[in-house]
């Protein structure tokens, strides 16, 4: 679901350090899957595209485009793909590279209903030669990053030094937790003085 009205206001941002970071360094070997997790398991990358992967390399040469990695690994999306999260997260980004032969992507935002929240455009040059910082922040929490570049197969686009942060908790989920904390804690005094006291007697 790409169309529709955006329900958030998702915005740009500058470099930050999130609760999840991901340099890909983990993975010390060339691969090329459907699904990759990442961030400690909080997220997968998964390919849309037929004949498309998801690729973990050390470096990429395409057309006379070389790519490294600022870091040890980095990842790239030969396709379409979705970064899919396992809690909501408010905040997004990391560095991105490109040797699709195209500029930039096209990224969109989706909550846990998979309801749109808005949609961007990621600066990816092609020209670039350079790794190239894109973030964002959304005031409604996301759960899912739809990404589509432009060129071969729907952009060939790298990353690394990714960073994502958790949603804080709305509202009324921290009351209901806070509540539930203290029921549960006057059960267990509750639990402990029938013991102390013991059986009734007759």
């Amino acid at each position: 679901m790409l169309g529709g009205t955006a329900l958030a206001a998702v915005t740009t941002v500058s470099p930050f350090v999130g609760d999840y970071h991901e340099n890909f360094n983990q993975y010390s070997q060339v691969n090329a899957v459907q699904v990759l997790p990442v961030f400690n398991n909080q997220a997968d990358v998964r390919n849309l595209s037929s004949g498309g992967a998801i690729k973990i390399e050390f470096s990429s040469s395409l057309n006379g485009d070389l790519v490294v990695p600022i870091s040890g690994m980095m990842m790239g999306q030969l396709g379409i793909a979705d970064w899919e999260f396992s809690q909501p997260i408010s905040k997004f980004g990391g560095y991105w590279e490109n040797n699709s032969g195209a500029s930039d992507a096209t990224v969109t935002f989706f909550d846990q209903s998979n309801n749109l929240l808005g949609t961007l455009i990621a600066s990816v040059p092609v020209a670039g030669q350079q790794w190239v910082w894109n973030g964002w922040r959304s005031d409604v929490p996301f759960t899912r990053v739809h990404v589509v570049g432009n060129g071969l197969i729907n952009g060939f686009i790298w990353y690394d030094n990714m960073e994502a942060t958790a949603a804080a908790p709305e509202p009324s989920d921290a009351l209901a937790l806070v509540v539930g904390a203290s029921l549960l804690s006057l059960r267990n005094r509750r639990h402990a003085r029938a013991r102390q006291l013991g059986p009734s007697s007759s």
